[in-house]
């Protein structure tokens, strides 16, 4: 039946972002990016590809933050043209999957009022793809009234309810006599990264629940997939990240970042989250699709010897991640299509911005860090 129906109202916006797949740089072309001496030679090769628009015409020298910025730009372009073409649930989704780089933003926004930072240069670093009117009054409030931050401006964004359900969070366990002053100095003793990282589990959890509910039976069994392991990856990179902690420390980390989702949850994660070694991870998550065979080879975080660009963890996500993503082109007629190109494009960039930072730091040809580089669509080749 989806295939029946679903061209009616998506079948145009599909079939541009499935044009758009043509644009992916090639293994041939990040062959040559690595031959590049410095960043002016780098943007002679993306000239070479679709990022060309964009890179040129500058009046400012390059940099590595200019570089992803505008990388970045292209994206959010790409994705604002195509849900320019949707409408109904389509449209609701693309919207949905905006909503976590309106978080990233948020965040770092109100870091950067923290660190007094210049309001224009928070707006000129905001990622692209989570821009929203609103973002422009959050620089104009105390960077320590969180309670008016909440109620005059980020209530009636999309990211709204998830700053409010952290607030209610953050007051579990105090007095209610304490009132919102003690709230903003835990809310301003927590590290970003932590604030960010619990905001976007209850996005995952909440764009998981519409997905399967809302969404054509193709779109919600593919999207079931790929968010399940996606949620694993996050909780098994919280506990590998948490095992140098304090058991208490670790356990009230974990407890508030492990998404509520995923093939782990909820038996498997609950030994994942007592885990105390990498060895413990390793037999926490064993049996559960291939995620042994992701983890072998992560350095055991228990090691303080330096590893210059050892595979880490994340890596090793990152192929897994990739090859799934580019996997879910197979099938027409569903949408989750829309967000692995999202995904496989932050890929993308993120191969962009290491090679670039491989070239600024003159490291030699030889080095390993050159081989981190992802490639969607050429990783299904090296499937099993």
């Amino acid at each position: 039946m989806d295939l029946t129906v679903f061209a009616v109202n998506d079948g145009f916006a599909e079939a541009i972002l499935r044009g758009l797949r043509a644009s992916f740089i090639t293994q041939a072309q990040y062959t040559q990016m690595k031959t590049s001496n410095n960043l002016q030679d780098l943007k002679s090769h993306l000239e070479e590809t679709d990022y060309a628009n964009y890179l040129q015409n500058d009046v400012v020298e390059l940099t590595i933050p200019l570089l992803r910025q505008k990388l970045k730009k292209k994206l959010a372009d790409e994705l604002e043209y195509i849900q320019a073409q949707s409408v109904g649930k389509l449209n609701e989704f693309i919207n949905m999957m905006k909503h976590r780089y309106m978080i990233d933003n948020v965040v770092n926004m109100i870091e950067g009022i923290k660190n007094k930072v210049h309001k224009d240069d928070l707006i000129a670093a905001a990622d692209p793809l989570g821009f929203f009117p609103e973002m422009t009054q959050i620089s104009v409030f105390d960077k320590d009234d969180y309670s008016e931050l909440y109620q005059e401006v980020l209530i009636d964004t999309p990211v709204g309810p998830y700053f409010m359900r952290f607030l209610e969070s953050c007051m579990h366990g105090v007095s209610e006599n304490c009132g919102m002053n003690v709230v903003q100095e835990i809310f301003k003793e927590m590290r970003p990264e932590h604030i960010r990282t619990s905001l976007k589990k209850m996005w995952l959890e909440d764009f998981h629940e519409y997905c399967v509910e809302q969404l054509n039976s193709t779109s919600a069994e593919i999207l079931d997939d790929l968010l399940k392991f996606e949620a694993d990856m996050k909780s098994i990179q919280v506990v590998y990240n948490t095992i140098q902690h304090t058991v208490a420390k670790s356990q009230e980390v974990r407890k508030q970042l492990t998404p509520a989702l995923g093939y782990l949850y909820p038996d498997c994660q609950t030994s994942l989250k007592n885990a105390r070694s990498l060895d413990e991870i390793k037999e926490a998550i064993k049996g559960c699709e291939n995620y042994g065979n992701i983890v072998k080879d992560a350095p055991d975080p228990s090691r303080k010897e330096e590893q210059n660009f050892a595979t880490s963890l994340e890596d090793l996500m990152y192929d897994e991640e990739i090859k799934r993503y580019s996997l879910a082109f197979d099938q027409a007629a569903q949408y989750a299509v829309f967000y692995a190109y999202l995904k496989l494009k932050e890929q993308e960039i993120r191969n962009i911005v290491w090679l670039a930072e491989m070239i600024t730091r003159n490291l030699p040809k030889n080095s390993p860090g050159w081989k981190k580089i992802v490639v969607p669509f050429d990783s299904l080749l090296n499937i099993n």
